[in-house]
């Protein structure tokens, strides 16, 4: 079975550490989702930020476990969401036949608001998509917008995962809200459970808070590693471009630990000064 199904128990990308482990990517039906720059981005402009932002650029922070267990006051990064969301699905599917397309979600998904979506299984693929309006997933936490899911596997061990979409995320807490963008989300990865070995091909999103410091991921280089090694990740380059052309470059090492550099838009990479940052 492939990662995808297993997504909220065996994901972690950081939390303190910078590691990403398995799962998914494609295209939403209506086109490759694009990531652009949010309009209040942060400024990369200094050794602390392009730490700080490569650690969430990557990272999960805390481990959300359940969509009802999830703590509206801790910020979601890519894959908390993308956990969130295809667990609830999961979860709530269980032994049930694949749901039909187009079908309605909103009693199973949402506390209020509305959910729909299809998913189809067979013993080689698996594919889901999930369309949200204004719904409640969990107790202040709403969701607007779509993801779609691919994914291939085989008996050996072998698969191919892709993923795509584009939420907003609303947290409410008494009187305050927050909103949170993640738009333009693109994954692929493809690996071999038997072995561990996997390669992220695609992985790119922006996420665009409403207090500001948005700003857009991408890999320069592919990652590869293996979920059997402790800090899993042996190679690869992600590339997160905030205000004004500035960017964080974190390049992993075989023993993934990360070289963290950073320019403040001129293109001239320095490296932090905690880099490398230990796995």
């Amino acid at each position: 079975m492939n990662k995808l199904l297993t997504l909220a128990a065996s994901a972690a990308l950081i939390s303190g550490q910078l590691l990403i482990t398995g799962c998914s990517s494609s295209s939403d039906g209506g086109g490759t989702p694009t990531a652009t720059v949010p309009a209040n981005a942060v400024l990369i402009d200094d050794s602390a930020t392009a730490e700080s932002t490569m650690v969430y650029a990557v990272g999960t922070g805390i481990t959300i476990v359940s969509a009802f267990g999830v703590e509206t006051s801790t910020p979601l990064t890519a894959r908390d969401i993308i956990n969130l969301v295809f667990d609830k699905v999961q979860s709530n599917k269980n032994n049930a036949p694949a749901i039909a397309s187009g079908v309605d979600l909103s009693g199973q998904l949402c506390i209020t608001g509305t959910a729909s979506g299809d998913e189809t299984e067979t013993n080689t693929s698996y594919s889901a998509s999930a369309t949200f309006s204004s719904c409640e997933i969990a107790p202040g936490l709403f969701f607007t917008g779509a993801i779609t899911v691919n994914s291939t596997f085989s008996e050996s061990g072998t698969y191919s995962d892709t993923a795509s979409g584009n939420l907003t995320v609303l947290f409410t807490n008494g009187s305050n809200s927050t909103t949170l963008g993640f738009n333009g989300f693109n994954y692929a990865e493809n690996g071999d459970n038997s072995t561990g070995g996997f390669t992220i091909t695609t992985f790119t999103y922006a996420i665009d808070p409403s207090t500001g410091g948005g700003f857009t991921v991408q890999l320069a280089q592919p990652l590869v590693g293996n979920n059997q090694l402790p800090c899993e990740l042996t190679s690869g380059q992600v590339l997160v471009t905030g205000a004004a052309g500035s960017q964080a470059r974190g390049t992993f090492n075989s023993d993934g630990s990360v070289k963290v550099e950073y320019h403040s838009g001129d293109g001239n990479f320095v490296e932090t000064d905690n880099s490398p940052l230990a796995c």
